[in-house]
């Protein structure tokens, strides 16, 4: 059965996605996501030629410039999330959605959600709920 509403809270390298009912008196975590790449710092990521998430070291720039390493990676989570939530809608899992982010990757999300998960969106909030404890999540985040 699908869900009425999904709730993704997210920052630049960790997501959890919840599923809840028309009422939202119980969510369910139904993913949670990690992407340490985007907590790296852009020197390390630059000297990690064999991780499969960093790119390539002969790419051009301005991917090898200072702090643009790491901006490539929140793209690459703030992508994975899109396409998650792009998914979800196609495989009409949820009806409404809430994404509550830091101002900076909120944008990044929002740069890549497509128009059809963008209609199902019904709040985003900037901000960082990551670390909220999961019972609480529902007095911060107003769903009526």
């Amino acid at each position: 059965m699908a869900d009425a509403l999904w709730i993704l809270v997210a920052n630049g390298s960790r997501a959890k996605l919840f599923g809840t009912d028309e009422r939202a008196e119980r969510w369910e975590l139904r993913d949670e996501f990690q992407h340490e790449e985007s907590r790296t710092f852009s020197r390390v990521l630059l000297n990690q030629p064999d991780n499969p998430n960093a790119g390539s070291l002969h790419k051009p720039q301005p991917e090898n410039e200072p702090d643009a390493r790491q901006q490539l990676e929140l793209d690459r989570f703030a992508r994975e999330l899109a396409a998650r939530l792009e998914r979800g809608l196609n495989d009409r899992a949820y009806d409404r959605l809430v994404v509550t982010a830091p101002p900076s990757f909120l944008g990044l999300l929002r740069k890549h959600i497509s128009s059809r998960v963008h209609q199902r969106l019904m709040l985003d909030m900037r901000a960082d709920y990551v670390n909220v404890p999961e019972r609480e999540l529902p007095e911060r985040i107003p769903l009526s």
